[in-house]
C-alpha cells in the first residue's frame, strides 16, 4: 500500500491518517475534501501529505471515505467507478445497511469494505484529529464475505497495526 486517499480530512479521516503514517513511512497520504479550509488545514498539520481530486483516486491502493453517511451513499457508487482494478475502498461511516446496498450490485463490490470503526470525540475537522484515536476500540467490518478475501486481509491487517 503506497498511495492512500482521504476523503474527509476531519476527526477520523485526518486520524487515521496520522495512524497509517506513523506505521507506514512510505505511504503518501493525499486528502480530498469538499472545504477548502479543512484541507489546506490538514495539509498544514501534516495529517495529509499532498491535496487530491476525486478523479485522482484512480491512482489509489486505498481509498477511505471518511465522511457523514448521506455524503458516502452519494459518492460511494462513484469512486468504485473511478478507483483501478488495484485499488480497495473503505467507509468509515456509523450504518451499514443503506450503504452496503447502494453498492450491492456494483461491478466493483468486491472492491469495498464496509466497516464501522466505534471511535470519536466531541470534536470534528482536522484540527480534532490525533494520533491513537483507534487504539483498543472495536471496529465492526460488514458484509467481509462480499469483498475480496485478499483485500479484506490486507485491511483488516492494517486496522489491527493500528489497535483496533
Amino acid at each position: 500500500m503506497k498511495n492512500v486517499y482521504i476523503i474527509g480530512t476531519g476527526l477520523i479521516g485526518g486520524s487515521f491518517a496520522l495512524d497509517i503514517k506513523a506505521l507506514k513511512s512510505d505511504v503518501v497520504i493525499y486528502g480530498i475534501d469538499h472545504n477548502e479550509t479543512h484541507l489546506n488545514t490538514a495539509l498544514e498539520l501534516g495529517l495529509i501529505d499532498k491535496k487530491a481530486t476525486l478523479e485522482d483516486v484512480k491512482y489509489a491502493d486505498l481509498v477511505v471515505l471518511a465522511i457523514p453517511v448521506n455524503a458516502t451513499l452519494n459518492l460511494l457508487p462513484t469512486v468504485l467507478n473511478l478507483v483501478s482494478e488495484q485499488g480497495t475502498v473503505v467507509d468509515m461511516g456509523s450504518t451499514k445497511a443503506a450503504i452496503c446496498a447502494i453498492v450491492e450490485n456494483h461491478p466493483k463490490r468486491s472492491q469495498f469494505l464496509a466497516n464501522h470503526p466505534i471511535a470519536g470525540t466531541e470534536f470534528s475537522g482536522p484540527r480534532a484529529a490525533h494520533l491513537g484515536l483507534f487504539k483498543n476500540k472495536t471496529n465492526i467490518v460488514c458484509d467481509v464475505e462480499k469483498t475480496d478475501s485478499k483485500r479484506s486481509e490486507e485491511v483488516i491487517n492494517l486496522f489491527e497495526s493500528i489497535g483496533m
